[in-house]
């Protein structure tokens, strides 16, 4: 019999692998590491002369030091140094040395030189790449990363009493894994790439762009690919940007040109995995197993203006400005009849004619070359600029505009209820934000997820119906971002997800329509029109945090340091490419010291988990095995229950707390099934002492990635399961209290569990406090004030919060209406 919440997991058939049924509990997503009976090197920063070369070395550049920069710090090791271990630097030319002998043991860039002919001259651009199917069979020979890689699709699905819901999460879990293994020869296993590419400025001042090319490897898991070091996103590639040419700018000739230059220069890029595509390749892998893999490009990581290029299509202004419903998809081969037709025309005029129908550019497109590779079906929504495009330019302007039109009084309103709202982990708190007309996409995903509640006093449907609407269609698009943004799907979000998209369409639609005499807007935008896609890109290729250009384009920031301040600023792809891979090689070279380190302490006693100590230096695991983790830290100075009392004597919260703590733990005791001391109820006495917490930690069961646990800190306002409901709090006051031989663990809670009316005056009036055991305590709350009594329940914070409140207006029976 299946129990509730067991996990099944479903292999290809292909794999000859039999469906397995895990308890929750025990269910893992992480393998079990290789184990080598061989110590590991004992030497891993050779050709450094000694670990404390490497790491001088490693400082440098990691805090990009210049030359002299890098001399004076050797400098100043030489005259520090014990002489103990070898230190031999005498100048930064050394450091290089050591860099580049070591390099070698990585993957490198090599130079070319792309040849494309215009206007009866041949242009040359230099291309910097790496080997594709090198870099690949270095991470595939990694045996700390090779435990991690899935080659055999898997289905998931968690038993919810009656039936097992299907879910998705990774790549290797959606159906584009899945036909992609149908297809390829029995035995083989898909080798699938996440490829990213965009131009970026690598100053705020200047004119020099780059335009890296970033790859990953879909069969690693999302956190190790979206993560930092060894197995994340590395730069792989440095396309040519062509610089304009008034003579010939909006020709259509040069813009067929400058495509072809980005499509022969990924021409490159592909090359050594093009014919591995159709063929396969062995390779042997860390479990002395030959594999026999079939590279795919899964994902095109891209926003809208790089898509454009990469599918070829005339963009924004064409008639089909979509990259991915160019056309029907049982008729994406005609696209190649459509380019026969129109090079059949006599005139390139004609030609033009042709291929304007259809928003096409007669260009031979870099992926047509990879086997089981669609490139339309590559191309995937991108949450980050689909928010920046939508939300800052068209939702947040016009949000502006009309409160701005309210006048003076409104914009300091507005700015005051952003300053006095509450603080949140990970969420800027911001001022002045009506002012704020340009900022990174971070800081307006932050105020977008305030907004609501800064605005809803402000815009009210009897004073400004047309300011209301918009606020309604910001709701729904929150919504519907909560929905995109969830990095495990079942049917039931997705199918949730689809009504938002729609109820979001059809309020925009009404306010498009409404305040089109008073806004000029244009809304007709092929990023608002690809959020049909999003649902059917999660059903393909897993969540959408594996195809956010979110955490490539971060990348960018190295990129631009490396030509800030190690560059000459001329000719500057081959030096900031030259630091990026001693870049890497430092990662790999501190991994293995890492390994070496581990090896080296084994049989030492465990450490603590590195996460507390961040945090607290007293923390303290209350462990049960039917009950939450907790941890308690930062305890104060003991303290007399007189001298509480007397301090917080201001506070109607405290009245009476030694006697109301008695009550509370003489009941609280016989209800969990603990002697009470001496049989008799609990007295505690005015001079008996608690200690005073102000750090816990709670590890919940997130609901938003049902399988996995994340180790998450929670503070304030909480969630509470009680014996009937899960009810919301505000915490006010945290301890441990001695009981006989038992040490509790309690808080002093202000509830929130009256709906309306006359409950509502009773906890004002009457003062109504309680004790919770901190086991009862699921996890964090954000709450707003409105009002004197009345509390909002911010649950646009984050996915989990969202999805904890919806289940909660469920439960309690609410319609959810739009």
């Amino acid at each position: 019999m299946f129990q509730v919440d067991d996990i099944k997991c479903e292999y290809h058939p292909s794999s000859g692998i039999t469906p397995e049924v895990h308890a929750f509990n025990e269910f893992k997503r992480r393998p079990t590491p290789l184990v080598s009976s061989a110590p590991p090197n004992k030497r891993p920063w050779a050709p450094f002369k000694s670990r404390l070369e490497f790491e001088i070395a490693e400082l440098a550049l990691e805090a990009c030091l210049n030359n002299d920069q890098t001399d004076r710090l050797i400098k100043f090791c030489n005259r520090c140094t014990s002489r103990q271990e070898k230190f031999m630097f005498q100048n930064h030319k050394d450091i290089h040395k050591r860099w580049d002998a070591v390099s070698h043991c990585t993957t490198g860039f090599t130079q070319d030189v792309i040849s494309v002919p215009y206007d009866d001259t041949i242009r040359q651009f230099d291309l910097y790449y790496w080997d594709l199917c090198e870099w690949a069979a270095d991470l595939l020979r990694d045996p700390r990363l090779f435990p991690h890689m899935v080659f055999d699709v898997q289905r998931f699905s968690k038993f919810d009493g009656k039936t097992f819901v299907h879910f998705v999460d990774e790549p290797f879990t959606a159906d584009a894994f899945w036909n992609v293994q149908s297809q390829l020869p029995l035995g083989s296993k898909p080798l699938a790439f996440v490829l990213y590419a965009d131009k970026t400025r690598l100053s705020s001042f200047g004119t020099a762009r780059g335009y890296p090319v970033v790859a990953c490897l879909a069969n690693l898991p999302v956190d190790i690919r979206n993560g930092q070091g060894v197995g994340s996103g590395y730069v792989v590639g440095w396309l040519p940007i062509v610089k304009e040419d008034r003579d010939h700018a909006g020709k259509p000739s040069w813009v067929n040109f400058k495509n072809t230059v980005w499509h022969e220069s990924f021409l490159k890029i592909l090359s050594s995995l093009a014919s591995k595509s159709h063929t396969g390749q062995w390779f042997e892998c860390p479990d002395n197993i030959q594999w026999w893999f079939f590279p795919i490009i899964l994902i095109l990581s891209a926003d809208y203006e790089e898509q454009c290029v990469i599918s070829l299509i005339r963009g924004i202004k064409c008639l089909w400005p979509c990259p991915v419903c160019l056309v029907p998809h049982d008729e994406l081969l005609n696209i190649l009849k459509l380019l026969k037709a129109a090079r059949a025309k006599a005139t390139a005029e004609e030609k033009e004619e042709k291929l304007k129908e259809y928003g096409l550019h007669d260009v031979i497109n870099a992926f047509s070359t990879m086997m089981y590779t669609d490139v339309h079906d590559a191309l995937l929504w991108d949450r980050l600029h689909f928010n920046v495009g939508l939300y800052h330019d068209h939702l947040w302007a016009e949000l502006q505009k009309i409160i701005v039109s309210l006048g003076r009084a409104k914009v300091a309103q507005m700015d005051k209820n952003y300053e006095a709202f509450p603080r949140w982990r990970n969420l800027k708190h911001l001022a002045q934000v009506m002012n704020i007309s340009f900022t990174d996409g971070s800081v307006y995903e932050d105020i977008s997820k305030m907004v609501v509640y800064a605005a809803h006093e402000i815009l009210t449907e009897d004073d400004c119906p047309l300011g209301y609407l918009l606020l309604r269609c910001i709701r729904l698009f929150l919504e519907l971002d909560a929905y995109a943004a969830l990095e495990v799907h079942t049917t039931e979000t997705i199918s949730a997800g689809r009504h938002a998209v729609q109820a979001f369409s059809t309020y925009l639609q009404q306010y498009i329509d409404k305040s089109a005499d008073e806004s000029d807007k244009n809304w007709n935008f092929p990023k608002l029109h690809m959020c049909v896609h999003i649902f059917d890109n999660i059903e393909a290729k897993g969540a959408t945090c594996n195809y956010n250009t979110k955490p490539n384009e971060k990348m960018h920031g190295l990129l631009k340091d490396s030509y800030l301040l190690r560059t000459n600023f001329r000719d500057v792809a081959p030096q900031i490419l030259h630091i990026n891979h001693w870049q890497v090689t430092a990662e790999s070279i501190r991994h293995h010291i890492s390994d070496l380190d581990k090896y080296e302490s084994r049989g030492s006693e465990d450490s603590d988990d590195p996460e507390d100590s961040g945090d607290v230096d007293d923390l303290v695991s209350l462990d049960d095995a039917d009950l939450p983790h907790v941890k308690l830290g930062s305890r104060q100075a003991v303290q007399t229950f007189e001298l509480i009392e007397d301090t917080h004597k201001e506070d109607a919260a405290f009245t009476n707390f030694q006697v109301k703590l008695n009550d509370f733990l003489t009941n609280f005791l016989l209800a969990i099934q603990l002697p009470l001391p001496g049989g008799k109820r609990v007295q505690l006495r005015a001079s008996d002492k608690i200690t005073e917490c102000r750090f816990l930690k709670v590890n919940y069961e997130s609901m938003v990635d049902c399988p996995k646990f994340f180790n998450t800190a929670r503070f304030d306002c909480v969630f509470i399961q009680t014996k009937d409901k899960v009810i919301f709090g505000r915490l006010l006051f945290l301890f441990e209290c001695v009981v006989g031989d038992i040490t509790l663990s309690l808080a002093l809670i202000h509830p929130f569990d009256a709906p309306t009316g006359v409950q509502l005056r009773k906890d004002k009036h009457l003062n109504i406090y309680h004790f919770f055991s901190v086991r009862s305590i699921i996890h964090r709350a954000l709450l707003v004030p409105d009002g004197s009594t009345d509390y909002l329940v911010v649950d646009t914070v984050d996915t989990d919060m969202f999805l904890r409140v919806k289940e909660l207006h469920l439960e309690a029976g609410h319609p959810i209406r739009v």
